[in-house]
């Protein structure tokens, strides 16, 4: 067993190309500290604990037995329930893009990314449907570590067969009764959410936000943050970010062109913000995409 801290155990760790595996225990309370999206597919399964996630512009509360999966490039956070919160045991399992490309092209029927893409989000887990995932944990585990002949060639099988099983038999939680939505401070959070994911390019200062949901700066800004875990603006330049990537990607509009579709009126400006979040310039994305893509898995930086 791996110790980083006095309040958290990384009880397992392993990745082959384009798939890892962390199996994490913390100690009271934790909030993630990188607001952020990735290219990575990510499947969150909480063994003990309670964690609070948002996501889809809503928040959720996910308990033992609850797996979470996160599609690609989706904005997202978790954090702890309260101050009081005693911690959580949790495994996260990540899929590259390419590796879930790869699995298509082998079996095309399955649409492994359609489903990501559509049917992501809060599930519980039945019984069943707990063994068959702890089984892929433990398969993997055992491989990883014994590396006995074609173990990679087994933990892609067991990944393949863990997918069919999600799409044969997952039951997603009702959204509606699944996120937290029981007092106006959430519902007009959701509200702003909503307005900020359809007007990111526009112009948009907090006196015009104020004055558009009737409610004071002050009160707008630290809601929103104690709510989702974002800052307004932070959200903005997210949205902006998330945007300009399909952008760079057609190569149809210079970075110019694109700093201006999402809002920016400096290129400069754009640039700065784009770097911040991706790590590199949108020339440099643009030229180097495919390494978001290429199948060699990230290193974990424990971010959630």
């Amino acid at each position: 067993m791996s110790i980083n801290s006095s309040n958290e155990k990384i009880t397992f760790y392993g990745a082959i190309d384009g798939l890892a595996i962390e199996h994490m225990v913390r100690f009271g309370p934790h909030n993630m500290k990188v607001k952020h999206f990735h290219p990575e597919y990510e499947i969150f399964y909480i063994l003990e604990g309670r964690r609070v996630f948002f996501f889809d512009n809503r928040v959720f509360t996910a308990t033992k037995g609850d797996l979470i999966i996160i599609d690609s490039n989706l904005i997202h956070m978790t954090r702890s329930t309260d101050s009081s919160d005693l911690g959580h045991n949790r495994i996260i399992l990540y899929f590259t893009p390419d590796k879930i490309h790869e699995f298509e092209e082998k079996y095309p029927a399955l649409r492994i990314s359609y489903f990501l893409h559509n049917h992501y989000g809060l599930y519980h887990l039945n019984e069943e449907d707990a063994r068959h995932f702890m089984d892929f944990y433990y398969l993997f585990k055992t491989e990883f570590q014994t590396k006995r002949p074609n173990y990679t060639l087994a933990i892609e099988l067991a990944s393949v067969s863990l997918f069919i099983h999600f799409l044969r038999d997952l039951k997603k939680n009702d959204a509606k009764s699944s996120a937290i939505t029981s007092d106006s401070r959430h519902q007009q959070v959701y509200y702003l959410a909503d307005y900020l994911s359809e007007h990111y390019m526009e112009n948009i200062s907090l006196n015009q936000l104020a004055n558009r949901f009737f409610l004071s700066k002050y009160y707008l800004c630290r809601s929103f943050r104690e709510i989702t875990g974002y800052n307004i603006r932070e959200y903005i330049n997210i949205l902006r970010v998330r945007h300009a990537q399909s952008m760079l990607e057609d190569n149809q509009y210079s970075v110019s062109e694109i700093a201006e579709k999402i809002g920016y009126h400096s290129t400069t400006n754009f640039e700065r913000n784009f770097k911040s979040y991706m790590n590199m310039s949108p020339l440099q994305y643009r030229k180097h995409r495919n390494v978001y893509v290429s199948g060699v898995m990230p290193v974990i930086d424990h971010l959630e």
